[in-house]
């Protein structure tokens, strides 16, 4: 499920760290219906989410610690290949129509419209996409150490992305033998380094080609690539099938 979000700011400021304010709200809109249960499961039980964003800001000017909108206004869309938790967030969302939500830099926003659009869809087993939001890889460090984010930078991307990737349709239920044949190709991959909860964390934006069973394709698509979807990182968008 694919969910546009239109709001209205306050003034014309947000932090360098936006998505974290994006997930206070998706929590402050869970909490907020059926009695708080969704936010507990979405936000307590440690499992995957398998959804993500990506917060579209009109001609944003970045300083070091926030970034000045051309508008007060900002857009924001959720997509998930889960439709009941696609109708959870729809629901919670539809909720928190109206209501003035406080923000950093003395701001606040105001959802306005809430929108449901039509799923990304292919036939195809190779897609041309590009990032809305950037690609994260992360590879957890077991010796307690702090975790490895790769970006298009580094020499071993390609193969540091399939494993991730590959690894995280496998715990998400996909067949080994469908998982195996997926790839991501950069194509125009470039690097950029985002803020996020008080850390820099590599990731890449720019154009991809994924290729594999379509059915794998069409959940990445929906629900997102790499890691910490959640959090508003690797929406992809389809630009030729």
């Amino acid at each position: 499920m694919n969910i546009l979000l239109q709001f209205v700011t306050k003034n014309n400021k947000l932090p360098i760290d936006y998505r974290r304010v994006m997930l206070s709200f998706f929590k402050r809109a869970l909490s907020e219906i059926a009695e708080g249960k969704y936010y507990e499961k979405f936000y307590f039980i440690p499992e995957r989410r398998n959804f993500t964003f990506a917060v579209n800001l009109p001609r944003p000017k970045f300083a070091k610690s926030e970034i000045t909108l051309e508008k007060n206004e900002f857009r924001l869309t959720f997509s998930t290949a889960d439709k009941t938790a696609g109708f959870v967030f729809m629901s919670a969302f539809i909720k928190q129509k109206g209501k003035s939500i406080p923000a950093p830099l003395g701001n606040s926003f105001t959802l306005k419209s809430v929108y449901q659009q039509s799923d990304a869809q292919t036939d195809s087993k190779e897609v041309l996409v590009k990032m809305l939001s950037p690609l994260c890889i992360r590879a957890h460090n077991k010796d307690g150490n702090a975790d490895r984010y790769y970006s298009v930078a580094d020499n071993d991307f390609q193969d540091k992305a399939n494993e991730i990737i590959r690894s995280q349709l496998t715990e998400s239920g996909f067949d080994k033998s469908l998982v195996s044949d997926f790839s991501i190709k950069s194509v125009s991959g470039k690097k950029t380094v985002v803020f996020h909860y008080g850390s820099y964390i590599e990731c890449s934006l720019g154009e991809f080609v994924l290729s594999g069973d379509k059915t794998i394709i069409n959940y990445l698509l929906q629900s997102g690539i790499g890691s910490r979807k959640s959090a508003g990182f690797g929406f992809p968008t389809l630009l030729a099938d």
